[in-house]
């Protein structure tokens, strides 16, 4: 996910800029952005885009005529991706928006073809054993009416959260549970920026859920990995806490027929794309 974006001026200062993740580096990063872009202001890239890492994300850079472009962009994401954007972006400024720059005059419209460009779609793949809860999370996630009757996902479901995360829309794979689609899981998680392993709460099927966790590390090491403890309304369940001690990944409770849990499950989803790879720390409830 592209996180911020940066656009600099003949004199390396910058002419525009907008964050759509904040970061922890802050000033500092806007200070090394600028003293950055005298360097590559005197290198002749070819029109091409190159990218190093910085405090665990990568800074893509390309200058055409007297500004330097930049984007500041998670390491998990696709290089070709985000150099392809970057392509969109140098191209649509030097086209609209370089003569109105030149003459320092308002840059109108160049913030919504930003947003065009910059926005990007998030895979947040939902794994878990059979009759967990996932397809029930998936439709209190979307708003939709819970089901009153468990229908086994055959395969995958995938459908689009109706909410965005800034510059991210985001995609949810509701992956079938069953033994025998388990074969498709590491396909099927491949590229996840977020992957949520929902349990039932009981310790038998937390134990096999360590499992679950196990793949998604060794399958997309980049992804953010957070637990959801559901059925929270029965007796036996165990803590948020005891799940999350057991696999070993920040866990949050969650009763997925309770629709009240809706907007606190999607600040949890939002917070760990915003967050990237890294440990979770619990939302205030």
């Amino acid at each position: 996910m592209i996180r911020s974006l940066y656009i600099l001026g003949q004199q390396s200062n910058v002419i525009y800029s907008k964050e759509y993740a904040k970061s922890e580096s802050g000033e500092g990063l806007v200070e090394f952005l600028v003293n950055f872009a005298h360097f590559i202001s005197s290198v002749d890239l070819e029109g091409k885009t190159e990218y190093m890492g910085f405090s665990g994300t990568r800074i893509f850079y390309a200058a055409r005529r007297d500004f330097v472009f930049m984007f500041v962009a998670d390491k998990a994401d696709d290089t070709a991706q985000i150099e392809e954007r970057m392509t969109q972006l140098v191209d649509a400024f030097i086209k609209d928006f370089a003569t109105l720059a030149e003459a320092n005059l308002p840059l109108e419209g160049l913030d919504a073809k930003v947003d065009e460009i910059a926005v990007t779609m998030v895979k947040v793949a939902i794994l878990g054993y059979a009759g967990v809860g996932k397809t029930t999370t998936l439709h209190l996630l979307r708003g939709e009416t819970l089901p009153l009757v468990h229908d086994p996902t055959i395969g995958v479901s995938i459908k689009k959260l109706p909410d965005e995360v800034q510059n991210a829309n985001i995609v949810l794979w509701d992956l079938a549970g069953q033994s025998r689609f388990s074969i498709l899981w590491a396909k099927m998680i491949a590229n996840a920026q977020v992957v949520i392993i929902v349990t039932d709460s009981t310790l038998e099927n937390v134990l096999r859920s360590k499992k679950l966790v196990s793949l998604v590390k060794e399958e997309v090491p980049e992804a953010k990995v957070i637990g959801i403890a559901n059925k929270q309304d029965l007796p036996t369940a165990l803590t948020p806490e005891r799940v999350g001690q057991i696999l070993g990944i920040a866990t949050y409770e969650l009763v997925a027929i309770d629709i009240s849990y809706r907007d606190r499950l999607i600040q949890i989803i939002r917070k760990a794309i915003l967050e990237g790879k890294g440990e979770a720390k619990p939302v205030p409830a």
